[in-house]
Formats: structure tokens, C-alpha cells, sequence
């Protein structure tokens, strides 16, 4: 009874955010995404994971705009993994996709249109409080293994490491990302997320070196805060990039 009254609250939710919405709230957007392979790893992998970091740009462009005429809510702690939810919800066509080879180092990059409305928003969060209600229910063993679907899918898994952050269930969430990083070897999303629980815990080495893996996977975020922060509390984060 409780999970119907939850689903109905979100359903209400959403009739009435959609029915505040305007016909121009719909946004048509062309994004790169991209993904280093490994020596042996699957190419299909890199594709789907360079497909999921096309769509997350995409719904960080409309999602800045639609918070703004409240279309959609800021989200606050709940923006990430709401926004990866969100991903997985719109429409999106490549336009043009290639193996990027420099050095020894190949990536596979693509380009996508992809059409986000305030519903796919709508959509995500009705997902998100389902995924939260299915963690709810696991036994203290299966939350502390933190098993990892066999299914490739990036906005889902990083999703759940951004809902175990919110939760403040920091070491949880670090194991989680281990074994999520040999699911998906080379995401940067995984060291970024790595880095904050690295802050949130006062390892300003560990975090340091967690941007700087971000940052070697093409992460620019990554590489502007190695640039940027200077020090933090008395640890020296340098000048350059860790080698």
C-alpha cells in the first residue's frame, strides 16, 4: 500500500509539473561523448559507455534551463543521479561515431542528437524512488558486498553510486565503485565520484590522485581542478598533474 501511495504521489507530481511546462520547454541537442578502450576490452562497452556520457551532456544543457522557469526542480544532493536517470529516459540519434587512436591510447567517440523534455525529468525521478525503495529492502550482507549487475548499464550503475552518496553511506559507496570500476574500466565518472569520497573522508593525497585518473580518461573537469586547487587543508596538491 505504501509503494502504491508513493507511485500515485510521484504520478500526481508529474501531471501537474507537465501541465505547468510550455510547448517550447522541449530541447533539441547535439553532444560528443567519448570512451578510452582498454587493450582487450570490449568495443561495444566503449560505445554504450561514449553513448550514456553523450546523453548526461545533453540533459546538463536542458536541465540548465528548465530548473531556471521551474519546469523541473534544482534537485540539490539528488541533481546527479537524477540527472544519469534522466539519460537513460530521452531520445537520442548518432550522428557520426569513430575510433580515436593518439599514441597508444584509442577512444571511442561519437556524436548524438538527442530530444529532452521536462517528463523525461518527470520519468526519472518516479525511477529513482523505485531503485531507492528496492535498496531499502536488501539484506545488511547484500549491501555491504554490493553486487554488480551483469547488464551494461552506465546511467543506472553510476546512478546508484550518487544515491549512496546522498545517503551518506560513504564506504559503501567506495566499495561499490570498485567493483563498478572492473565492470567499466577507464570511466572517468568513477574516479570523479571516487575524488569527492575521497574529500568527504579527508584524503586530499587519494583525492588528488582520483582527479588525476579523471583527468589521464579526458575528464576536464578533473584536469581544471588539479590546475585550480592549490592546497587543501595542509596538503600541497602542486602545480602539475601526478605522474
Amino acid at each position: 500500500m505504501r509503494n502504491l501511495i508513493v507511485v500515485a504521489f510521484f504520478a500526481v507530481y508529474m501531471i501537474n509539473s507537465v501541465a505547468a511546462a510550455t510547448e517550447n520547454d522541449i530541447f533539441e541537442v547535439e553532444t560528443d561523448g567519448g570512451y578510452q578502450i582498454l587493450p582487450g576490452s570490449s568495443v561495444e562497452l566503449a560505445k554504450k559507455v561514449a553513448f550514456f556520457n553523450a546523453q548526461r551532456k545533453a540533459v546538463e544543457v536542458a536541465g540548465r534551463y528548465l530548473s531556471r522557469n521551474n519546469s523541473i526542480e534544482q534537485y540539490g544532493p539528488n541533481r546527479d543521479e537524477i540527472y544519469c536517470l534522466t539519460a537513460r529516459e530521452i531520445h537520442a540519434d548518432i550522428l557520426e561515431e569513430k575510433i580515436e587512436t593518439v599514441g597508444k591510447t584509442s577512444t571511442y567517440r561519437l556524436r548524438i542528437r538527442a530530444t529532452i523534455q521536462a517528463t523525461d525529468f518527470f520519468k526519472a525521478e518516479i525511477e529513482a524512488a523505485k531503485l531507492e525503495r528496492e535498496d531499502a529492502q536488501a539484506s545488511y550482507r547484500d549491501e555491504m558486498e554490493q553486487h554488480i549487475s551483469a547488464e551494461t548499464d552506465p546511467g543506472r550503475d553510476i546512478a546508484k553510486a550518487y544515491r549512496l552518496l546522498r545517503e551518506k553511506k560513504w564506504r559503501i559507496a567506495m566499495i561499490y565503485l570498485d567493483h563498478l570500476e572492473r565492470k567499466y574500466p577507464n570511466w572517468d565518472s568513477i574516479y570523479m565520484t571516487k575524488a569527492v569520497i575521497h574529500f568527504l573522508f579527508h584524503e586530499p593525497a587519494f583525492m588528488k590522485k582520483a582527479l588525476n585518473e579523471a583527468c589521464q580518461r579526458g575528464n576536464s573537469m578533473a584536469c581544471d581542478d588539479l590546475k585550480n586547487i592549490k592546497k587543501l587543508n595542509a596538503h600541497d596538491f602542486g602545480l602539475s598533474v601526478i605522474d
